[in-house]
């Protein structure tokens, strides 16, 4: 009789795993090529088939917080008659300090029951026989060394063994969930960035583009839109220098929430003015995490009702001048990491103003400070411009990516086998190798394109530029339907370019004759023809034209004017921008009409000969 107990555990083990082997193959074919966009809905469909082929009562997804200690369920499913865990944020290093430390060790926790736990786990057993789990298996989802999350699988209702090889494939399932989080996560991440990129790109072309006297008017529609973006209500800028404490010079404050401090008043807050006068950025997520010698600090804060506060410091000529604070009232924050350039960007521009207004005084000073400005809006308009083309570059991205994670998990199953076939699996890592190659040019492509730059006028060829633009925008051409050509002529001479520059300009041309197709009634040409021709031995000509919607006759200059914009949702600064450049190059840029219906960009540049 016991004989035949043992075997049928055994066969029921055998088939748990069977199962359970199977819809790791699933979901680990489901996740390989599936949209940003889908990977909720799939981790619920995993987590739910989870459940049932483990014959346990829920599963949940958790994120982890490492720098904060806190843990954030985000996805979880329950069997009929059992509750899921619902979605929030739990003080883990509070509640759960053992399962914490081991997470963020990488080793997971398995237990069939509570009375398996360890007496440096008393606290945890005690939260976990709280809310009724009897066995728990926690598997630490960790990407590129880092703690992200976690994979938990639970009983409530009875207790269970895990057997070893059942633990193993969990961990696979749990790096099968975190590859896919990661993914999205970075394009949170980068939709994050971008979104803030576009929104300073708005905030410094008021600023820069101002009028004497309106200054104080910008800066207070900036913080207001800073604030409105990242979600919080207060928002202030600070002044400081030698001997002088910090004090408040503008601030804003969302409906129904007053200021910490009137105009030109301080605040006791020494522990992050401290760091703050050292150049260090302060990210206060929880006044609980701050350190003993803060306490004065957490105290102020708590007074004028500050739940969490990103101070960013602002740097003149190497030395600290103040502060940028973003202050959220009404919850706790965690203060993305991505916004931090930008806010750091704005900060110093805002801190500026008060040069710029001296340098007006002095003609020369005034215009080295003009240049300075327009290539930083200059670049902000590039990444304006990278922003729009995200889709595409997603897209061409992603390609080479879900290969290099088939041809990967190729090589692991080879790796696996008894006698491993090892002219395979070169072959297998020669694959890897060209599709992150693949990738890696892309965002070289890109990265280029986003960077801060200064003017490095040089000898190029001209035909060569134009085309690499013109490849940027192809996978997003054949995502609109838009056919592009290049008909350029037999050869051209060089010119001295900023090649950064005469791309901005190429790009932002054949994005708004993209556009322009877009915009255009059906049944046109969807076509968009570049072309290249020499002047008079002195000139080369780039020339963009389109069959899109055209342009109304009394704009063809106007197009050209800062903040003047035929689009609804359009910046207003991309062609006057362009036109600046090209001038700077000693060349010209017009718009004219296009036989038939559409329009021509044209822009001209010297040889170098003829600049010799």
């Amino acid at each position: 009789m016991t004989e035949q107990i043992a075997s049928v555990t055994a066969h029921a083990s055998l088939q748990e795993m069977l199962s359970f082997e199977r819809l790791l193959s699933d979901l680990s074919a489901a996740f390989i090529a599936i949209p940003i966009q889908d990977i909720d809905h799939a981790i619920e469909q995993g987590l739910a088939r989870i459940v049932s082929a483990l014959g346990i009562d829920r599963s949940t997804l958790s994120r982890v917080f490492p720098l904060t200690g806190r843990a954030e369920v985000t996805h979880s499913f329950a069997v009929e008659g059992v509750d899921p865990v619902p979605k929030r944020l739990l003080p883990a290093r509070d509640s759960n300090p053992w399962a914490l430390a081991k997470a963020t060790a990488n080793e997971p926790i398995v237990f069939a029951s509570l009375d398996e736990l360890p007496p440096e786990a008393s606290l945890d057993k005690e939260n976990w026989r709280k809310i009724g789990l009897k066995s728990h298996v926690m598997m630490p989802i960790v990407v590129a060394g880092q703690l992200h999350g976690s994979l938990n699988f639970g009983c409530v209702r009875s207790e269970r063994s895990w057997p070893d090889d059942l633990v193993a494939r969990m961990r696979l399932l749990a790096e099968i969930f975190g590859s896919a989080l990661a993914r999205k996560r970075a394009q949170e991440e980068l939709d994050l960035a971008v979104g803030f990129e576009r929104l300073a790109s708005n905030i410094l072309a008021s600023l820069v583009l101002s009028r004497p006297g309106e200054e104080n008017r910008a800066i207070a529609m900036g913080l207001r839109q800073i604030g409105e973006f990242v979600g919080a209500e207060r928002v202030a800028l600070w002044h400081s220098g030698v001997g002088v404490p910090f004090g408040v010079t503008q601030q804003w404050n969302a409906d129904g929430f007053s200021g910490p401090a009137a105009e030109g008043k301080s605040v006791d807050l020494p522990w992050i003015y401290g760091l703050v006068e050292r150049g260090s950025v302060v990210r206060i997520s929880h006044l609980a995490d701050l350190p003993p010698e803060a306490q004065a600090d957490a105290a102020t804060l708590r007074q004028i009702g500050v739940r969490s506060l990103l101070a960013v410091p602002i740097t003149v000529q190497g030395s600290n001048a103040g502060a940028l604070t973003l202050a959220s009232i009404e919850r706790e924050h965690e203060w993305p990491a991505a916004v931090t350039p930008g806010v750091s960007l704005l900060a110093e521009v805002f801190a500026n103003l008060h040069a710029r207004e001296a340098a007006e005084r002095r003609k020369l000073a005034a215009e080295v400070e003009a240049a300075h400005w327009r290539e930083r809006l200059a670049h902000l308009v590039r990444v304006h411009t990278a922003g729009e083309m995200s889709v595409a570059l997603a897209h061409e991205i992603t390609q080479p990516l879900g290969a290099i994670e088939n041809y990967a998990l190729a090589a692991r199953r080879r790796a696996a086998e008894a006698v491993p076939d090892m002219s395979r699996l070169v072959d297998l890592l020669d694959k890897v190798i060209g599709q992150a190659t693949r990738a890696g040019d892309v965002v070289t492509r890109m990265r280029g394109m986003v960077q801060r730059h200064e003017l490095e006028p040089k000898l190029i060829d001209i035909e060569r530029a134009v085309a690499e633009c013109v490849g940027m925008v192809k996978m997003d051409c054949e995502l609109r339907d838009i056919h592009i050509r290049l008909a350029p002529e037999d050869s051209f001479p060089a010119v001295v370019v900023d090649e950064i520059h005469l791309q901005q300009v190429i790009l932002n041309l054949l994005r708004n004759a993209m556009q322009a197709i877009e915009g255009a009634p059906p049944g046109g040409a969807r076509e968009i023809t570049v072309t290249l021709r020499v002047k008079d031995h002195e000139e080369v000509v780039v020339e963009v034209s389109d069959r899109g919607t055209g342009i109304a006759e009394g704009d063809l200059e106007r197009i050209f004017e800062s903040f003047y914009s035929t689009k609804s949702d359009g910046l207003g600064v991309g062609l006057a921008i362009c036109r600046k450049l090209i001038e700077a190059h000693g060349g010209k840029l017009w718009a004219s009409h296009r036989d038939g219906g559409g329009a021509i960009f044209s822009f001209t540049l010297p040889t170098a000969t003829s600049v010799d």
